[in-house]
């Protein structure tokens, strides 16, 4: 008995997952990527911050109205810089990525999968 095309692609697409497929290691790169990515976001926009406060000073020495207001703008847009690694993707990827644990099947999907499971006494 022949598959359909739907699942002829299904089958297709769990064989890539299982060899691991051209997929895995473009996923893997960008992962390193984004950790870098949120580390080089949060030292430069610690750096400008600290610049501008120093601009500041400067400026207040001098009594420059422009040279205050370049160096308020450059701590905000280190302050814009820093805020852009509070989000919720940049905890997760921060994050060691742990093997499930013992008590937990292989396919479980979650907390509330685990819960059901031990309800039901699997």
């Amino acid at each position: 008995m022949g598959l359909s095309e739907s699942e002829q692609k299904v089958l297709e697409e769990l064989e890539r997952q299982l060899t691991g497929g051209k997929e895995a290691p473009k996923a893997k790169a960008s992962q390193v990527d984004g950790k870098v990515k949120y580390g080089r976001l949060l030292v430069l926009g610690s750096v400008l911050v600290f610049l501008g406060l120093g601009i500041m000073v400067f400026a207040i020495s001098i009594q420059e109205v422009i040279v205050g207001v370049l160096a308020f703008l450059t701590m905000l847009t280190g302050l814009y810089l820093v805020s852009q690694n509070w989000t919720s993707k940049a905890f997760r990827e921060s994050q060691p990525k742990s093997n499930a644990k013992p008590d937990q099947k292989p396919g479980s999907t979650g907390y509330f999968q685990n819960r059901w499971d031990q309800r039901n006494g699997n």
